[in-house]
């Protein structure tokens, strides 16, 4: 079936109808009578030659097929929309709603205390932030920006934004280092009280890196599935934490905290900024990534080592 221009009128109704759950409602937000919506969208049933939906005189559904239909378009509209929207844009500031997924923690504590500059500089986006720790698919999720730490998800359709790198620090707090001592290599830990991560999709503790390729599974009085409480309990003396460096900084700075086994820091992990492959990239994403990046440089990511 070639796509006529009367069928892109369909395809509206039929996602509106979908979305409001009735006729009278779609033909509202479309802007038709709910006749010549009606009328659409049995033509275009017509021509694919399948029921959309299951009409009754009190509701109206979607049939499998039409579920199908409606599934397949989402992306489609998805891109049609971004591709409008950049083009009305382009020549303007940055305008419109930026939908950004971002991980917990450094959403909590790094990205959202710094968003006001981002919102001063750009008075026409409205940002909407979703705190996620998974990956998600921004597609389905309508997601214009998600900021992820670690291994990329495997998919073709993204591209990927270096941002910057971010150490991880074994830290603890002076008064627990002055009453314990300092470990002097990551063997030394099985003497110390050692505050693990519960990872909540495995449900086990989080291993500790160093500059091997090993992992070293350590263990304490204290397991918690929030990393920020974690942070918290190093902080108030409990024992040796392993923790991000933008969530340790501040208190490394402060003397809240002491690193310990400097030698040993692993590699910092990596954070990018993954947005859908267009040939059009929105004002307001491009504005936002660019953003992101300069944050990078301002708060300093890049730990200077304690050796």
């Amino acid at each position: 079936m070639k796509l006529k221009t009367k069928n892109l009128t369909a395809i509206a109704a039929v996602i509106q109808v979908s979305e409001q759950g009735s006729f009278a409602a779609a033909s509202r937000a479309l802007g038709l009578s709910t006749s010549a919506t009606s009328k659409a969208i049995s033509r275009l049933e017509e021509e694919l030659g399948v029921k959309l939906f299951h009409r009754t005189t009190r509701s109206v559904s979607l049939t499998p097929e039409g579920e199908c239909y409606v599934e397949g378009l989402a992306p489609l509209l998805l891109e049609m929309e971004a591709v409008t929207s950049d083009v009305t844009d382009s020549l303007s500031q940055p305008r419109g709603v930026l939908r950004i997924s971002g991980p917990a923690a450094f959403s909590r504590i790094t990205l959202v205390p710094q968003l006001s500059k981002f919102c001063q500089r750009y008075p026409e986006v409205l940002v909407d932030l979703s705190l996620a720790d998974h990956h998600v698919d921004l597609a389905a999720e309508q997601i214009d920006v998600a900021i992820r730490a670690g291994a990329l998800p495997d998919n073709v359709n993204l591209v990927a934004r270096k941002l910057f790198q971010d150490p991880l620090i074994t830290c603890a707090a002076p008064t627990y280092l002055k009453e314990f001592g300092i470990p002097k290599t990551p063997s030394d830990l099985e003497h110390f009280n050692c505050l693990n991560f519960r990872n909540t999709r495995t449900g086990r503790p989080v291993p500790w890196f160093f500059n091997n390729p090993e992992r070293q599974l350590v263990t304490g009085a204290l397991v918690i599935d929030d990393g920020e409480a974690v942070g918290r309990a190093a902080m108030s003396g409990l024992g040796i934490s392993q923790m991000p460096g933008f969530m340790a900084r501040e208190a490394l700075q402060s003397g809240r905290l002491q690193e310990v086994l400097a030698d040993f820091r692993p590699p910092s992990i990596p954070f990018h900024a993954l947005y859908l492959d267009r040939k059009l990239v929105s004002p307001r994403i491009r504005a936002f990534i660019d953003f992101l990046v300069e944050l990078g440089h301002e708060t300093n990511f890049h730990l200077p080592s304690s050796r």
